[in-house]
């Protein structure tokens, strides 16, 4: 009875561990859309091995990233993350709630920030974002690292003025919530601001303005971007 107690409890072992180790990569998407805005469209693999097409939800649509998502599990926490816009692949670890990421780069069509929402989906930006990031983790709320944005070439849908100008946003936290600036680096639309992130949740704070040549063509843009001020449009973020 003992042995074959024992043989059925192998069985059960051996069973569960071969579920585990083929886990569908569809699960790994489940876990994804229950706790950020990410979606895994057309999952293949396994949760360890596989690849799928990376989209962003604003709540009611989801905005599909052209490429697909490749990740290889290559250690207890670890794994290597690889897309198109990526330089290199991405080295991503997860451990005590803590998820850190390996420093690294992409450049990004600026057109997918439609997909987070107001005001990027009524804007319609075109141009390029050169992401740029140093070795970062983020533990709840908390952050440590730095992340450097570059809008090159921007450009909107409801604007005939191309480009916009070149514009970075910087983001940065010393192990607390973090932060970010705006700033214009060159272009006839001056935007400016500051803001934070607690956890989910974004607010900002700026002002766009347009150089005086450039005032008359800019100001149906300006009118969509928020509250005006004078000469100043306020701009407003509160997630």
């Amino acid at each position: 009875m003992k042995r074959i107690i024992a043989v059925a409890l192998l069985l059960i072992a051996t069973a569960a561990l071969t579920a585990v180790w083929r886990a569908p990569a569809a699960w790994l998407g489940d876990a994804l859309e229950a706790r950020s805005r990410l979606r895994l469209v057309d999952a293949r693999g396994t949760v360890w091995q596989g690849s799928a097409i990376l989209g962003v939800s604003d709540g009611r649509e989801t905005t599909l990233l052209p490429g697909r998502l490749e990740w290889r599990v290559v250690g207890i926490g670890a794994a290597q993350v690889s897309h198109p816009w990526l330089a290199r692949p991405l080295g991503v670890s997860l451990a005590s709630g803590r998820l850190a990421v390996a420093q690294g780069e992409a450049r990004v069509p600026a057109g997918v920030l439609a997909g987070l929402g107001a005001p990027f989906n009524t804007v319609r930006p075109g141009g390029v974002l050169e992401i740029v990031w140093t070795d970062a983790e983020l533990a709840g709320s908390v952050f440590r690292g730095e992340v450097r944005v570059d809008w090159r070439d921007a450009r909107s849908a409801l604007s005939t003025v191309a480009p916009l100008g070149t514009y970075r946003l910087l983001l940065s936290g010393a192990g607390s919530e973090p932060s970010f600036t705006l700033q214009t680096l060159q272009g006839p639309l001056q935007l400016s601001g500051n803001g934070r992130m607690t956890g989910s949740r974004v607010r900002f704070q700026g002002v766009a303005t347009a150089e005086p040549p450039m005032r008359a063509a800019l100001d149906g843009l300006l009118g969509v971007l928020g509250m005006r001020s004078g000469d100043k449009v306020l701009l407003a973020i509160n997630t």
